[in-house]
């Protein structure tokens, strides 16, 4: 229902309100069937979840950077634009062209012919909520918003309408999606991630909850209704960590099951049991196949913009086309314990550099004699490239005698050969196992973590493989929210009004077994903590929902945006090399001259021209 009434209506571009402009006519059913996925179709465009969302308008804080950029790039992300900016332009009339939408449909529904009561219900619900969602991004972003709650065709011709307050916005959200809660369908009735059901509403409950407790609005009674929403989640049994890998693909960690199936529009699999909500994006990345040809719009980046570095730019390129334009911070890098699974699936350890599928990863340490196998390690460098330190990720077994140790090093450029030289390490082995790694001699120029681009979405899965691929866009679904998330907000409004009880701590404990490879609801002394601090909360969202367009509304709710970004500046002054110097600084930098500003995009200057009620965001 949803991809055939959103073809009609992103191919129309036709609103209800052009056909019923008097509520009191009764609209067929299939026009409110294409007007609902109408509602739905600006979330699919590239200011919102097709790129703005994980890139240009979120990525501006302490997980990646956008390589290339120079002391004169403009970019949303790097604090230095204008309220004139395209982007903050664009982004404002996507998500206001949801609203009404919503309230075209809200304001004909109960009149509609052709739909049973259920129908009609289920309608009304999905429009409420997304209005609601819609809004919520809005506030999100810009602060204070005009609450605009009926059609344009209902407004005569006054369209002055001032900005209502941050507070009366979440107030208005909370409810809306409150009332929505009890008409929209659940998972099971739906078996789908991409319409949104009862525990989606509910997820995104919760989100909403802890914003409105965070900063600025510092409504604390919301973190009870945080975990109201959450555990309604948790406790609903609809839901659960996916704790084995793909099915189709054995070798990946059960971390990387999720993104997989994001990169295959749930082809294979649902993917109802760990996502909750995703946004569908179809049709363009595969020129042929299944999905070739039916002419919907798509713009989504995941895998190009934010995706391992392939330089291959064409339809027949085995692993698909990417620029690895975004890149990891070691801050995020260097959180990630020994053994974590999810490290080396969010960020590359390789890239590709030819037509092939070789990959070629940015830093290894090798492992040879000694009578044993299986050990590996991760080698961390220094600003210079030099190795610093070697961890052991694995000890392996039946070793004899040390191994002698070496490094393979390439860079992120188009040569194959490798990088790097004058490192020295020798190992330490005890019962078969190599115990430890010491850095004799630490040389020069190897690959730094600088180079390690964004891996959680891959182009080697997309569905039709080996289809003639699009070479910019890529037909993987964006996961809202996910039940790894709920778990973790769970936590967090559990441990602010509770401090850290058993049911916070097991609700972090269940996220970091997971990433460990481990059974979810066992105990384990391996990644287990006794307790937690926000802190650790804070950090372990990090790990588990990086690049997912999270982090700096987190930052900014939790009032550590600016501490966060000095640390990140001064971080990166002291350890990046001389050619990630400026694009690892440029946004932090940006961000400290003006705090307050940049907490929040401005209004645009197009809509105060329009609306003389409007008033710009301070500093703007």
């Amino acid at each position: 229902m949803l991809m055939a009434g959103c073809l009609f209506a992103c191919q129309k571009n036709v609103s209800v309100s052009e056909y019923y402009p008097d509520t009191q006519q009764q609209p067929s059913a299939s026009i409110l069937q294409s007007e609902l996925a109408g509602i739905y179709e600006p979330l699919a465009s590239d200011p919102l979840y097709a790129q703005g969302f994980f890139g240009y308008l979120n990525a501006g804080a302490d997980e990646s950077f956008r390589n290339g950029t120079t002391a004169t790039t403009v970019l949303t992300e790097l604090y230095d634009i204008n309220s004139s900016e395209p982007n903050v332009i664009k982004l404002w009339q996507n998500i206001y062209q949801g609203v009404e939408r919503a309230n075209v449909l809200l304001s004909v529904v109960d009149n509609a012919t052709g739909l049973d009561s259920a129908t009609k219900r289920d309608y009304k619900g999905e429009a409420t909520f997304l209005r609601a969602y819609y809004f919520y991004l809005l506030v999100s972003e810009y602060g204070d918003i005009p609450l605009k709650i009926i059609p344009s065709s209902q407004m005569g011709t006054n369209f002055t309408i001032p900005r209502d307050p941050t507070k009366k916005v979440y107030d208005f959200v909370i409810s809306e999606m409150t009332a929505a809660d009890t008409l929209v369908k659940t998972m099971p009735t739906v078996n789908s991630t991409l319409q949104v059901t009862q525990t989606a509403v509910e997820a995104v409950l919760a989100r909403v909850c802890l914003s409105a407790a965070g900063y600025p609005l510092r409504d604390t009674k919301r973190y009870t209704d945080a975990l109201f929403w959450a555990n309604k989640v948790i406790n609903s049994g609809v839901h659960g960590l996916y704790a084995s890998p793909h099915p189709n693909y054995q070798s990946t960690p059960a971390y990387a099951r999720v993104f997989i199936n994001n990169m295959q529009n749930n082809v294979f699999e649902k993917n109802n049991l760990e996502d909750i909500w995703d946004i569908s994006f179809l049709s363009k990345s595969n020129t042929s196949g299944t999905y070739a040809n039916t002419s919907y719009p798509v713009t989504q980046t995941l895998g190009v913009v934010m995706g391992i570095y392939d330089p291959i730019a064409s339809s027949s390129a085995v692993i698909g086309y990417s620029g690895g334009t975004y890149r990891a911070f070691p801050k995020l890098y260097n959180l990630y314990g020994s053994g974590d699974l999810r490290r080396d699936w969010a960020i590359a350890p390789f890239s590709y550099k030819d037509a092939s599928t070789t990959k070629y990863p940015y830093l290894t340490v090798n492992f040879t004699g000694g009578g044993g196998t299986g050990a590996t390690a991760t080698a961390y460098t220094t600003n210079t490239g030099g190795i610093a330190s070697v961890v052991i990720d694995n000890p392996g077994s039946g070793y004899t005698s040390a191994p002698v140790i070496s490094f393979t090093s390439y860079n992120n450029g188009t040569s194959t050969t490798t990088i790097g030289t004058g490192a020295a390490a020798k190992a330490t082995v005890a019962n078969g196992k190599v115990t430890s790694v010491t850095v004799v001699a630490p040389g020069a120029n190897y690959a730094t973590v600088y180079d390690h681009c964004i891996g959680k979405w891959r182009r080697q899965y997309e569905v039709n493989l080996p289809a003639v691929r699009s070479q910019n866009y890529t037909s993987c679904n964006f996961p809202v929210i996910r039940y790894a998330d709920v778990l973790l907000m769970a936590a967090e409004a559990d441990f602010m009004l509770n401090g850290a009880t058993t049911s916070a701590i097991e609700n972090v404990n269940q996220v970091r077994r997971r990433a460990y490879g481990l059974p979810v609801t066992l105990p384990s002394s391996i990644c287990d903590l006794s307790t937690i601090t926000m802190q650790d909360i804070m950090d372990e969202r990090s790990r588990e929902l990086c690049f997912e367009g999270l982090r700096r509304n987190d930052l900014i709710r939790w009032g550590v945006m600016s501490q966060s970004m000095q640390n990140l500046m001064n971080d990166n002054l002291a350890n990046s090399t001389s050619a990630y110097l400026i694009s690892s600084t440029l946004a932090s930098t940006n961000f400290l001259v003006n705090t307050v500003k940049y907490s929040v995009l401005p209004i645009p200057s197009t809509e105060i021209s329009n609306d003389p009620a409007l008033v710009q965001n301070p500093g703007w």
